[in-house]
């Protein structure tokens, strides 16, 4: 069986020509889980049209196609057939379902906002890295103001952000409220204080309980979103060891990306392993066993030896198959962008 993916425009329209790269390795990562052998995947154009082809063994169960509409890059699936010597494309409806309205990721329109689809293949690598299926916990613990949250969220995952900007938070807060109420979701919500032994550390909640209808809310079938006003150097205080299934984050990068890791620092740091130095040990402890973690960075800043070797120091194994080493891709002049992917041991 021929299968070809019809790409995301706007894919191709924000990476050009690393779009391809990207969008094979997330395939072959993801495609580890779907029900039937694959080979020969490709970037294909036919009749002048690009697509990702692949081969299978037999027909795409419902499952199959399940994971195939989930991914990133994908804008439509066809089934190819050759009938008297001509190609034909037969399509596949997908089945997708959305938790809320996709909407919720791109309404806000800010300088320096990580890209949906960007996002949204970091979450898939994540969640196709792991073996949970059900009742996802994700971690942004670099949050800004929630693409990761948001995206997560129409998934169907329980999302937490952590964030040290008071403002930003406070308006990623208020934009979801207004969302929620004006698209007639069901919640409820709470802001609360919370501080460390002798204030050590002090930080605020904001928390949603989100339901799609009254039924749901009435049988507690919700989710949370949840959103921390804090350090995430103190990310194991705010929550239990062992909580996320999976951490998806983007590590500061450009001139529009930074980070501080104290909340008396006047400056921005653009360098990465600042960060992890002083935030990865406690971001290890509140993953799962068999968790993952995913971040993207600047490898112009901090060189992907130095980043394997910052998370080999906490125990974390390093993802280094072929597809997970093909996620580079340059953003700009000064900044070339790359994902690692490493799991916590069991």
């Amino acid at each position: 069986m021929i299968y070809a993916i019809l790409y995301n425009p706007g894919h191709n329209r924000v990476y050009f020509e690393t779009s391809l790269k990207l969008s094979i390795s997330e395939f072959n990562i993801a495609a580890q889980k779907l029900s039937t052998e694959y080979e020969n995947v490709q970037h294909q154009n036919i009749y002048g049209i690009n697509y990702l082809t692949f081969q299978t063994s037999h027909e795409l169960s419902e499952s199959d196609i399940i994971i195939i509409s989930d991914l990133s890059f994908v804008y439509a699936l066809f089934k190819i057939e050759s009938i008297n010597g001509e190609t034909y494309f037969k399509p596949i409806k997908k089945t997708k379902e959305e938790y809320v309205d996709d909407s919720i990721s791109t309404i806000l329109k800010y300088t320096g906002k990580t890209n949906e689809i960007f996002t949204r293949m970091m979450i898939n690598i994540a969640f196709y890295s792991q073996s949970n299926n059900e009742n996802i916990r994700l971690l942004d613990p670099i949050a800004g103001k929630g693409t990761t949250l948001y995206e997560g969220l129409i998934k169907g995952y329980n999302v937490y952000g952590i964030e040290i900007g008071d403002n930003v938070v406070n308006e990623s807060y208020h934009f979801v409220k207004r969302f929620l109420e004006t698209a007639r979701y069901k919640f409820e919500y709470e802001s609360m204080k919370i501080s460390g032994p002798n204030k050590s550390f002090s930080a605020l909640r904001h928390t949603f309980e989100i339901a799609r209808t009254k039924e749901e809310r009435k049988n507690k079938n919700t989710k949370i979103m949840e959103l921390i006003a804090g350090n995430s150097l103190y990310a194991n205080k705010y929550y239990k060891n062992n909580y996320f299934d999976i951490i998806v984050g983007d590590l500061p990068y450009g001139v529009q990306h930074g980070n501080v890791t104290n909340e008396k620092q006047s400056s921005l740091t653009r360098n990465p392993a600042e960060l992890l130095n002083a935030c990865l040990s406690s971001w290890f402890e509140v993953l799962k066993p068999n968790g993952i973690i995913v971040l993207a960075w600047n490898s112009n800043v901090l060189s992907r030896k130095m980043m394997e070797q910052l998370f080999e120091e906490q125990g974390l194994i390093v993802k280094n198959d072929d597809a997970y080493l093909q996620f580079e891709h340059r953003v700009d002049q000064s900044i070339l962008r790359d994902i690692i992917v490493a799991q916590k041991r069991i």
